[in-house]
This record gives C-alpha cells, sequence and structure tokens, in this order.
C-alpha cells in the first residue's frame, strides 16, 4: 500500500510540474509574440524615439483593456461595440503622439499581425500534423527514400 500512495505522489508531482512548464512555455510563447507585435507595429508606423517613448505606453495599456473588453461576455455585438467605444476612448491620446492617419494604420496593422499570427499558426500545426512519427517511414525500411518522393 506505501508503493501505491509513493506512486501516487510521484504521478501527481510530475503532473504538476509538467503543468509549470506548460505555464512558463505558454507565457514565453505570449512574451516573443508580443515583441513581435511591438516590432512590427513600430515598423508599421515608423516611430522615431520620442513617439515611441510616448506611444508604447499608451499603447500597452489600450492593449491591456482591449484584452479585458474582449474576454466579458458572449455577445459578438456587445463585444464590438465595447471594442469601438474603446477604440474611441483612445483617439485622442494616439492621435496626439502619432497623429489620426498613423492611428488609424496602427489599428490597420494590428489586423495584419493578428491575419500573419493565425496564418503562422496554422502553417504550424499542419506541418506538424504532415510530420512522420517514425524515420523509418520517412526512409523507408531499405533506408532509401519512398517512390512518392522521387517524382514517380
Amino acid at each position: 500500500m506505501k508503493k501505491f500512495y509513493l506512486l501516487l505522489v510521484l504521478v501527481s508531482i510530475t503532473a504538476f510540474v509538467k503543468a509549470q512548464d506548460e505555464a512558463v512555455n505558454t507565457e514565453k510563447k505570449q512574451q516573443g509574440i508580443d515583441a513581435l507585435k511591438v516590432a512590427f507595429i513600430s515598423r508599421e508606423l515608423d516611430l522615431t524615439p520620442d513617439e515611441a517613448q510616448k506611444f508604447w505606453p499608451i499603447y500597452n495599456q489600450y492593449a491591456k483593456d482591449l484584452k479585458n473588453t474582449i474576454g466579458r461576455g458572449n455577445d459578438a455585438l456587445e463585444r464590438d461595440e465595447k471594442v469601438l467605444n474603446l477604440r474611441k476612448s483612445y483617439k485622442e491620446q494616439f492621435s496626439n503622439v502619432v497623429g489620426q492617419q498613423r492611428m488609424n494604420k496602427m489599428y490597420n496593422a494590428e489586423g495584419r499581425f493578428r491575419n500573419l499570427l493565425i496564418k503562422s499558426m496554422r502553417n504550424q500545426n499542419q506541418n506538424q500534423n504532415q510530420r512522420p512519427s517514425n524515420n523509418r517511414i520517412e526512409r523507408g525500411a531499405g533506408g532509401s527514400r519512398p517512390n512518392r518522393e522521387r517524382g514517380h
């Protein structure tokens, strides 16, 4: 019976550690995505150092508010209305830093970045699903390539 409890404790600890590792990996991925988004928007807006210093604190607060707004409620129309109202509330702040035209460009850049990210994730998932799980299958039993790869 002691062995059973010991095994149960070890399995529980392993599961806990794995969950912690997954949480850390998810956080690292999110940080990487955030860094790519900052670079993408900075490039799209062609921010000067002075503009960037003023722009990013406002944008970070906006992104935080946007995340909270999107996370609430299931009604798509209400959510879209709240997002629009949030954008309107930040309009003056963004316009004062980068101007109306580049503010609009920022919103468009966010959408393009999101679409590129989704496309990249889909491609990554497709590539992972297409990979053979065993190297023997890839090369064949005799070590040669399968006919389909030779163009036959």
